[in-house]
């Protein structure tokens, strides 16, 4: 965690949290004044605080009366269109991890196809102490612009590919290949795969982990099967549809996300198939809309917030450090959740 304000810039947040026997988030709270925390616990922080040295301008430990903080800066988030469902979750907690860290949040809508956010970064940029992006694409444009400028930048969710930035993503590769080797043990041989855009690290990860499965049940991969959309409801209900008319069509479906899928969904019920009796079908992302009743989907489970506080707390260390981190890769592990959507092939 970066260095705290204070007398002493050798003071971090975690040095008052240790001593005060509470969280770096709960300390992070006690000191920006938040009147969600007990008496006690706002007590013992600022106590804390006191004894390292650290001094809280126009403060006062008695009852009734809040620490003041300073904002530490304005974080730029860069997100897909929040129509896909994913985002919404995704910005929740970064709003949440970012203000607790004492940042204030814009938010920037990125449409993949276009170059709108590029555009849009570069009009808000002396006005960004640092930026989140969530949608950088394998070389992205956006992200050699920031760097440019110098400044400071994590990537979230999306690698693109360079090394040469802080990445906090889930483990994609592992993703496709536990989506293959859950549909594989039901019995399904002619599996089709509804992808994203080729041009995403999230894509090629989870492509390659299915294919790496696939490879190893000696099943070779029928190119027909393979469709390449963007990550929507529209997208998903599209491409199923020409892997449904195809002449021999596949009996399960592996999806590049949950919205891709509940896409799918709606495209076999439109064909007037039954999932998963028909086609069995798993997503990934367990998004909330995934554990719905209606929908039950199967999906690989990423963990959303795990990676959003990281992202948080990457660009807290590169704002507050004043200069670029030393890129680093976290990558987060996945799980299978089984519903409804998966059964064995039929023997029909």
């Amino acid at each position: 965690m970066g260095e705290l304000e204070g007398l002493s810039e050798r003071i971090t947040l975690k040095n008052i949290a240790d001593i005060a026997g509470v969280a770096e988030s709960t300390a992070s709270r006690a000191l920006a004044g938040s009147g969600q925390l007990s008496k006690t616990t706002r007590v013992k922080v600022l106590e804390a605080a006191d004894k390292l040295g650290y001094k809280i301008s126009s403060r006062s430990l008695h009852a009734g009366q809040s620490a003041t903080f300073d904002r530490r800066g304005i974080i730029g988030v860069v997100v897909e269109a929040l129509h896909n469902s994913f985002y919404p979750y995704l910005v929740d907690r970064l709003h949440d991890e970012l203000d607790d860290l004492g940042f204030d949040m814009v938010l920037i809508i990125d449409e993949i196809t276009r170059d709108r956010a590029s555009r849009k970064l570069r009009r808000l940029i002396d006005t960004l102490d640092g930026v989140v992006v969530t949608t950088a694409t394998i070389g992205s444009p956006m992200v050699e612009f920031l760097k440019d400028r110098q400044k400071p930048t994590v990537l979230a969710i999306r690698s693109n590919m360079q090394n040469n930035v802080p990445v906090t993503e889930s483990d994609n590769f592992s993703a496709g290949a536990e989506a293959l080797r859950h549909l594989i043990s039901l019995g399904h041989r002619r599996i089709g795969f509804l992808m994203g855009p080729e041009n995403t690290s999230t894509t090629m990860g989870r492509l390659k982990g299915g294919e790496s499965v696939l490879e190893d049940f000696g099943i070779e991969r029928d190119d027909r099967l393979l469709f390449h959309t963007e990550f929507t409801h529209e997208g998903g209900y599209s491409g199923c549809l020409q892997l449904l008319r195809l002449p021999s069509s596949p009996s399960a479906l592996f999806c590049a996300n949950d919205v891709i899928a509940i896409g799918a969904l709606e495209a076999i019920q439109k064909m007037g198939l039954s999932v998963p009796r028909d086609i069995s079908v798993i997503g990934v992302d367990d998004i909330p809309m995934a554990g719905w009743g209606m929908i039950s989907l199967t999906t690989i489970r990423q963990p959303i917030g795990k990676i959003g506080s990281m992202a948080a707390k990457l660009i807290s260390e590169e704002v507050t450090k004043g200069s670029v981190c030393q890129p680093k890769n976290y990558i987060f592990p996945t799980s299978l959740v089984a519903r409804s959507t998966t059964r064995p092939v039929s023997d029909g």
